[in-house]
């Protein structure tokens, strides 16, 4: 019989932040901007374990009254300035539960600066993951014509040069373009394996397009009062059971 695979959920929620103070503490409709992401977090069936890695001790208090949500450490500061990556809190998280001889095969990364997903959007990934066999996983959103990879320049020292081989001829119509996508930053889902190999994506990768639902990630303040408007749309997405 197979062993059960196990998988972590890690919502990483440092103090700082250059474009937002303390955005993941900021009231969005009366609650903390991490309070959402907790939620689809808490929804989950298939997350073992569901935990916050933060420096900040006024998150952690706050993620006290979860009681399925465990703090098993407060992350160094080390880990948590501007120049610290999304990969070196995942290790440090894997590196803590390895100590105690708890192993998992999949993270489930939650970024609190996208706050807005469908109530099943954290099971239906996984659940995706594991039947592809894949080594990572994204949610995305289809690119729109106009912003289309083969219609995308740069600034080139002799001009403009295209974003795709030069020698590649130019897709003339809209409808011969082939779709393309872009990571709306809900989901990432990681083989443990992967994570070993310093990446958090790669190998085969899975993604889940999330069209229909809301796509705003919380970086600036402009950001923010997008989601502001937005959230009273969400909510009826919610209660519509989507």
């Amino acid at each position: 019989m197979n062993a059960p695979i196990r998988i972590l959920g890690i919502i990483p929620a440092r103090e700082g932040s250059k474009g937002i103070y303390n955005k993941n503490m900021k009231l969005l409709a009366g609650k903390p901007l991490i309070y959402y992401t907790i939620e689809s977090a808490l929804k989950s069936k298939l997350l073992d374990t569901i935990i916050i890695s933060s420096d900040c001790q006024r998150i952690l208090e706050y993620a006290q009254q979860f009681p399925a949500i465990e703090i098993p450490f407060v992350r160094p500061k080390h880990l948590a300035s501007d120049f610290s990556t999304s990969l070196e809190v995942v290790r440090h998280a894997l590196n803590y539960y390895a100590e105690a001889e708890i192993a998992f095969e999949y993270v489930v990364l939650l970024q609190p600066t996208s706050p807005f997903r469908s109530p099943d959007l954290v099971d239906r990934s996984i659940q995706l993951i594991i039947d592809k066999q894949a080594d990572s996983l994204i949610t995305v959103q289809k690119i729109p014509h106009k912003f289309h990879p083969d219609w995308a320049f740069f600034d080139g020292q002799q001009g403009l040069r295209r974003a795709i081989k030069e020698d590649e001829t130019i897709v003339p119509r809209r409808q011969d373009l082939s779709d393309s996508y872009y990571r709306d930053g809900k989901i990432y889902i990681s083989k443990t394996a992967l994570i070993r190999e310093g990446r958090l994506l790669g190998g085969r990768i899975a993604s889940l397009l999330t069209e229909g639902e809301l796509d705003i990630n919380i970086d600036s303040y402009a950001d923010w009062e997008a989601a502001q408007i937005q959230i009273d749309k969400w909510r009826q997405y919610q209660n519509a059971g989507y």
